[in-house]
């Protein structure tokens, strides 16, 4: 009788133990691609930001009479880019977290 007990006791304690461990991995899996997507936003930000301030030096020398050389078509260039490739990070998100 105790031997039986025994063995419900270890039987349940195993199954308890991958349950577990099946809920640990699911958890672990998604915090990584939390991880990656926070990644990838955070350098589409800075990216954003390199954008922005490519356009205020643009728009200081404009108001200062200083001259631009081109810089105006490659801040604006970098500003389109980085707003598109934001747009298409928000979409695949949104896709992603509809789709769950």
């Amino acid at each position: 009788m105790t031997e039986i007990i025994c063995t419900l006791i270890t039987a349940l304690a195993g199954i308890v133990v991958a349950v577990l461990t099946v809920k640990i991995n699911k958890q672990e899996a998604n915090a990584k691609e939390r991880e990656s997507i926070r990644q990838e936003e955070s350098l589409l930000s800075l990216r954003m930001m390199d954008a922005t301030l490519q356009l205020s030096v643009v728009t200081s020398n404009a108001l200062t009479g200083g001259t631009n050389n081109g810089n105006v078509e490659i801040a604006r260039k970098a500003a389109k880019d980085v707003a598109h490739d934001y747009q298409e990070f928000m979409q695949r998100i949104t896709a992603h977290e509809v789709g769950r």
